[in-house]
């Protein structure tokens, strides 16, 4: 079994391999697909601009493949409102800086009403439900995996600033804590096989599969099996085998920025956790926090601007988002039928925190090279496989001014 132990990062470097050889992503240029028939669900309300209709959309099928599952911009001439979240439209289809424009008219859209989807009424419930716009848009985001572009541009910016905007994404989190409470329902192998069935429905029925929510319930499905079968699970093995399953079906997920950020954050958590100095639950969560931080802000400099306040924001917020979480998974369970008044008073402290912290939160701008991303978390992750205790954070510590 010694000889095996490398056996799921050798998978894992070679289903890199693969899925690069596999051909360039189409959305890393600028590039005009055509015309042709599309089938689209919009997600989120619509805005009028310049007498032109812009919706965010999923696409759910048509003449192009190749955008099957993605998000993208409808832009409709003619229009002041769409009478359905489900449509047919005959339309223009462009890459433009990495994302899918969708354009037609009016008169080339049809719209049906097919019988919603769990999710769908699962959504529908919560606008019904939430007259707050904030809060109403945290719970859609924070739970079901709607766009973030659904919060006011204020709270947007807020997360982006402090760097917590990694909360918002439906991952490991969330399927953990969904887990712990359904384990908790019943005795220990019933509740375990009761965590499996909910979060599988969880992540395959009611939120979108993007490569964090995959990446964690793959994990979660591992660890609860061993589990199951009295084994002790090892994470960072669970961590290549299933980062090595996803890019083997989707191996368009290697030009991902979404898979590498989770898969990172993931590996850096894992390694700063084996032989952590201290067991004490506050100061993991700021020992956590530092080194999730260490693991995505290379790759985060390829996007944006760097938000180191996080480290600290992080944990500091991580009560009052717990509280949040298993309210509302447990009125998710109940198909939001519990009260109200806890998830809004929780949801409106949340953001009324976030937007005050995001007021001297500060932000570093550094351009990292692709080369020197993968050289730095390569070598970083190599560092932390081998240092114990302290020597960790020092050299956590060592390498951070390197990385501004």
């Amino acid at each position: 079994m010694e000889k095996l132990k490398y056996l799921p990062i050798v998978f894992f470097l070679l289903s890199v391999l693969f899925s690069i050889q596999r051909g360039q992503d189409p959305f890393l240029f600028d590039e005009d697909l055509g015309e042709g028939f599309v089938v689209l669900r919009v997600e989120g309300e619509h805005t009028i601009e310049e007498g032109r209709l812009l919706s965010k959309v999923k696409v759910l099928g048509g003449d192009f493949p190749e955008i099957y599952a993605k998000r993208a911009t409808l832009i409709v001439y003619g229009a002041l409102d769409l009478p359905s979240r489900n449509l047919k439209a005959y339309a223009k289809v462009k890459v433009s800086k990495g994302r899918v424009v969708i354009t037609s008219s009016y008169g080339d859209l049809s719209f049906v009403e097919p019988k919603p989807s769990l999710r769908e009424r699962m959504i529908k419930r919560v606008e019904e439900k939430f007259e707050d716009r904030q809060v109403k848009s945290l719970v859609l985001a924070y739970f079901l995996g709607e766009d973030q572009e659904l919060l006011p541009l204020k709270v947007q910016s807020a997360f982006l600033t402090t760097g917590l905007v990694h909360l918002l994404v439906v991952s490991g989190g969330h399927l953990t804590a969904l887990a712990l409470i359904l384990r908790y329902l019943a005795p220990y192998r019933y509740g375990l096989i009761l965590s499996l069935v909910g979060i599988t429905f969880y992540s395959l029925f009611l939120v979108p599969s993007e490569p964090p929510v995959l990446r964690a319930y793959l994990m979660a499905v591992f660890v609860i099996l061993l589990l199951l079968y009295g084994e002790r699970p090892n994470l960072l093995n669970i961590l290549f085998l299933s980062g090595a399953i996803i890019l083997l079906f989707y191996p368009e997920y290697v030009y991902s920025y979404s898979f590498w950020l989770s898969f990172c954050a993931t590996l850096y958590i894992i390694l700063s956790l084996r032989d952590a100095p201290k067991k004490n639950l506050v100061f993991m969560f700021f020992w956590v926090s530092f080194f999730a931080f260490l693991g995505t802000m290379p790759i985060i400099t390829l996007l944006s601007f760097s938000a180191p306040f996080s480290i600290v924001l992080t944990p500091l917020l991580t009560p009052l988002f717990s509280l949040f979480t298993v309210y509302g998974f447990l009125d998710m369970v109940t198909l939001f039928s519990l009260p109200s008044f806890p998830l809004e008073l929780l949801g409106t402290a949340i953001i009324k925190t976030v937007v005050f912290f995001s007021g001297f939160a500060p932000t570093v701008f550094f351009k990292f090279r692709l080369w020197e991303t993968v050289l730095s978390l390569s070598l970083g992750a190599f560092t932390l496989h081998f240092l114990k205790g302290w020597n960790k954070l020092f050299a956590g510590v060592v390498f951070l001014p390197f990385l501004f």
